[in-house]
């Protein structure tokens, strides 16, 4: 809220109930690359929204999360970016937390754990992900949950408790399992991309 605040603070428009469905553009840009032939390469010109209209843009971002991959390939761009099961648990209420601990992440656990709710949460990442929605992610999927797998998480849940030994004499509220975007190097995708200028 306060992103959108300050967005149309600066006159800035915001559509919602609506999706960006495509890019315009132009093959107007000419570019030589390491001794390679002058080639074509296309320029952007705005964005198309399934209302049908069009937004002229000289720069388009493409943060579409866990989208971000079929979105660029409407736009002739490729982008590696695959969603995967993530995985958490929050406790029953722990009298112990303090709302104001800080965000811990043991990697050589694969979790990381904050308060949540009164209790803890556990945040699990798996050595070898569990890849969701691989042919394409539904453009109607919003904060949506995936049945977990207790049986494959349950080495995870088991090495996440034993950092926090407390945790296995509380009950649990919530196992939670749902998509979150990845990168093959885990890292963001950041910068224009090669094939749309």
């Amino acid at each position: 809220m306060a992103l959108s605040k300050g967005a149309r603070m600066n006159d800035a428009q915001i559509f919602e109930g609506v999706s960006v469905s495509g890019v315009t553009k132009s093959r107007s840009v000419l570019s030589r690359e390491k001794n390679r032939a002058l080639a074509e390469i296309p320029h952007v010109t705005g964005i198309t929204l399934s209302n049908g209209k069009e937004i002229r843009a000289n720069t388009v971002v493409n943060c579409a999360g866990m989208w971000a991959r079929q979105f660029g390939e409407q736009c002739g761009v490729n982008i590696p970016n695959q969603a995967a099961e993530h995985y958490y648990l929050i406790t029953d209420s722990m009298p112990e937390v303090d709302p104001s601990w800080p965000v811990i992440e043991d990697s050589s656990k694969a979790v990381y754990i904050r308060p949540e709710g009164g209790g803890l949460m556990l945040g699990l990442f798996e050595w070898t992900g569990a890849p969701w929605g691989v042919g394409a992610v539904p453009n109607d999927f919003s904060f949506g949950e995936i049945e977990p797998d207790w049986d494959r998480m349950a080495p995870y849940l088991e090495d996440a408790m034993k950092r926090v030994p407390s945790t296995v004499h509380v009950g649990a509220k919530k196992f939670f399992c749902g998509p979150e975007s990845f990168t093959p190097d885990n890292s963001p995708i950041i910068g224009e991309a090669p094939e749309l200028r």
